[in-house]
């Protein structure tokens, strides 16, 4: 159903437009936005794949040179796409599109500021860093965040005034995941794997948080229990090349591959026998939503706002982050018990229907937009 009132501008800033959760979100919002009849535009510096799809929802997007952390350069450029675009709203997405983006949305004189905070990430617990990210939040009229984690993460290590901070939680497109099974077969023709050959996956940005590492010592040990099971590696980043070469050390040259980033997500997951999520952190990461839409078995650690999405033994096989042999064995009890697979898959199904649709976090944003953007007209000065 969509929300009815004038119709408003928003500009949503975003430190790039690389595949990850905070921006593929970004775009269905943006999406959402303009199917309700919105104007949106997009800022953002680092470049990346997402740029095209937002082009094809013809969505004017900035690209905001950057520097550094903390970036005088950046908050100048936002100050000069804010004044030129005049929004209604300015929506902040990751750490430095909202420690520069908030403040400068203010001294523009924006009438609404919101930001989504996506993570527990580790620059929260130090010092000046969190301190600094929370202070800047007092120039929001709102904070969203993605689980309760994740908001009990910000009270505590950035000092997010908790009367400040709400959750809305991540949401996925069902549909998108409907009527695969002839593309998966596709993409197991793309990598010449066999239909009965088990087929392992994990797809997130190749950095620190999602603890590839550990996949792959989890995949050696499997690997030797299951010697034809594969691997595919799905997404890009800093740390390819390190990850390469560990599983060249670890001997699984034959057994994993390095897709790159991709675009056909369903598919991926519909050739999958296994969906991994490897991370020492996580918000509520929008893979494991993709993952129970398309019915894909998941082994996932115990991080962030995953263990109030699945429930370890119902839905999912939680382990603890940075145990490679707990993960190895959890994926090799899914391979082994075709009814377990079964049961978490159906499980996982009806509780994403249920409980995260794309549509659902959509609408809760945007009543939020109109909420504030009425309070501030009430009462302009609160």
């Amino acid at each position: 159903m969509t929300v009815k009132r004038p119709k408003k501008k928003i500009l949503q800033l975003i430190d790039g437009l690389n595949v990850g959760g905070a921006e593929v979100l970004l775009v269905d919002l943006v999406r959402g936005i303009k199917e309700n009849g919105d104007d949106v535009c997009v800022g953002y510096s680092t470049r990346g794949p997402l740029e095209k799809r937002l082009a094809e929802l013809n969505v004017t997007c900035t690209r905001l040179p950057r520097l550094g952390r903390i970036d005088p350069i950046l908050f100048l450029g936002m100050c000069r796409l804010i004044l030129r675009e005049r929004p209604d709203i300015v929506h902040t997405h990751l750490f430095k599109s909202d420690l520069h983006g908030r403040l400068a949305a203010r001294l523009c004189g924006v009438p609404v500021v919101v930001s989504t905070s996506h993570n527990n990430d580790v620059w929260a617990r130090r010092f000046p860093l969190g301190r600094l990210y929370g202070f800047t939040a007092k120039l929001t009229d709102k904070v969203i965040a993605v689980s309760d984690e994740v908001r009990e993460y910000q009270i505590q290590h950035t000092g997010v005034d908790s009367e400040k901070i709400i959750v809305i939680e991540n949401g996925v497109d069902i549909q998108r995941f409907s009527n695969q099974t002839e593309a998966g077969i596709a993409i197991r023709a793309e990598f010449k794997i066999d239909t009965d050959t088990p087929l392992i996956g994990i797809i997130g940005r190749l950095q620190p948080q999602k603890d590839h590492d550990n996949f792959l010592n989890a995949a050696a040990l499997i690997n030797k229990t299951m010697p034809k099971a594969r691997f595919l590696v799905v997404g890009d980043g800093p740390l390819r090349e390190d990850l390469k070469t560990n599983a060249q050390a670890l001997g699984l040259d034959s057994s994993v591959i390095f897709c790159g980033i991709r675009h056909d997500i369903p598919a991926i997951l519909s050739a999958l026998n296994l969906l991994v999520i490897s991370s020492k952190w996580e918000g509520l990461p929008v893979t494991l939503l993709e993952g129970m839409a398309a019915r894909c078995p998941i082994v996932s650690t115990a991080v962030g706002g995953v263990p109030n999405v699945v429930a370890d033994g119902e839905s999912a096989l939680l382990v603890p982050p940075e145990d490679p042999s707990a993960l190895a064995n959890a994926c090799l009890k899914i391979l082994r018990e075709a009814e377990t697979a079964r049961a978490l898959v159906n499980a996982g199904f009806d509780r994403v229907k249920q409980q995260f649709s794309l549509d659902a976090m959509i609408q809760k944003i945007l009543k939020l937009y109109q909420e504030l953007l009425e309070k501030h007209v009430t009462h302009p000065s609160a």
